[in-house]
């Protein structure tokens, strides 16, 4: 309230043609971390985060007429962004064609959020922004439409978490062969408004007093337009739930021969729902990571030099990454057929091998094999590839 303050201390110019806006930006975070470790070598790491951005403006300006200071063409925007929960429905598959029982549940949520809201006001319609926004979040979090809140803005930051657990190296069977074994699993997820901006046709309750978890609570959407619907208080052009395993589970060992390997299978989705079309857009990623790689000193070369094996004096090192992603892009829309509009399967192969002839000399030999192979008519097959030498010398001393 500093500038109604100021103004009745006859501290601002009372100059009738002022443009020069006042603004107030806010933003508030929400970062609680714990980590926890149930018994030796089994480690939790826990994060839940909460981030909302806002911002006000208006011209504040001195009227004549009335002798007084006047608001005029206040306007809010911002973002938010929450950590979430949505675990329960990321093994639900597509079928054949695509569909997705997730999708047809949104479909079926827009009538009981739908009767919610009428009860409050007759006047909304399906596919309002009101409508959309809590049937989506209640399709994709697996909670149900008749007691989800109508909030497009979730209040409590859910926590993800990571799972660290080392004691399998110290299993007797395998603590023989290996120095470390250990598996590790991670989720995470979060829910974001990308943006919003109040409407024109609301001059009061904008002020960053007021809190977003007001609104679709006890702050509800306006009169109609003149197409017959409710005007809401924000605009809100897209929200977005984004969720990942990395990894959904991981293996790592270290021999005692200096061998080391790791295993890892990820997914990633990324659900957008557009509000001016009611369109979904998922984008669907599942990679599977191997890892190779191995240290060995006095290396013994498969071929001879007069008439002796050649013997490597330092330390050989071998690394290797293979890698396979599939990725997918699939657009919904509310009564159509789903289509697949984007995605490849990708290869990828990546072996090097590097010797250290000296303190300052290091020899590098690399293959790089990539395959693309998409998913739609309009793309083509892509493959490249890469091998070399790279000479290294330092000239530190």
């Amino acid at each position: 309230d500093i500038r109604n303050r100021l103004a009745s201390k006859n501290l601002l110019s009372t100059n009738p043609n002022l443009t020069a806006p006042f603004t107030q930006t806010e933003t508030e975070t929400i970062d609680i971390r714990a980590d926890l470790e149930p018994f030796k070598d089994f480690k939790v790491q826990l994060n839940a985060k909460k981030t909302k951005n806002s911002a006000f403006e208006e011209i504040f300006r001195f009227d004549e007429d009335l002798g007084e200071f006047r608001s005029l063409n206040p306007s809010r925007s911002g973002a938010y962004n929450i950590s979430f929960l949505t675990i329960a429905t990321a093994f639900k598959g597509n079928d054949d064609d695509n569909n997705s029982p997730v999708f047809e549940d949104f479909e079926r949520n827009r009538l009981e959020i739908l009767s919610r809201f009428r009860e409050i006001n007759p006047e909304y319609d399906t596919n309002s922004q009101d409508i959309l926004i809590p049937a989506f979040i209640a399709a994709y979090s697996g909670k149900d439409a008749s007691d989800i809140s109508l909030s497009p803005f979730p209040k409590t930051p859910i926590p993800n978490w990571r799972i660290d657990f080392a004691g399998l190296g110290k299993i007797p069977a395998l603590q023989e062969k290996f120095q470390s074994v250990s598996v590790t699993h991670a989720y995470q997820s979060s829910y974001s408004v990308t943006n919003y901006n109040s409407n024109l046709e609301y001059e009061n309750g904008l002020e960053l007093t007021n809190g977003l978890d007001e609104y679709n609570t006890n702050v509800f959407a306006g009169d109609p337009n003149n197409d017959g619907n409710l005007i809401p208080i924000y605009n809100i052009s897209q929200v977005m739930i984004s969720e990942q395993f990395s990894p959904l589970i991981g293996i790592s060992v270290r021999t005692k021969s200096r061998l080391t390997a790791k295993v890892e299978y990820k997914t990633k989705r990324d659900i957008a729902l557009n509000i001016n079309n009611a369109q979904v857009t998922e984008v669907n990623s599942n990679d599977v990571v191997l890892e190779m790689g191995f240290t060995k000193a006095n290396f013994r070369l498969p071929f001879k030099s007069q008439g002796r094996v050649i013997t490597l004096k330092n330390d050989l090192t071998f690394r290797m990454n293979f890698t396979i992603r599939d990725t997918e892009t699939i657009q919904r829309r509310i009564d159509e057929i789903s289509t697949v509009t984007n995605g490849a399967l990708n290869i990828q192969f990546r072996p090097n091998v590097s010797y250290v002839l000296n303190e300052k000399l290091n020899l590098q030999f690399y293959f790089e094999r990539n395959i693309n192979e998409p998913k739609i008519s309009t793309s083509f097959r892509r493959a490249t590839t890469r091998l070399g030498v790279q000479v290294r010398f330092s000239l530190a001393q």
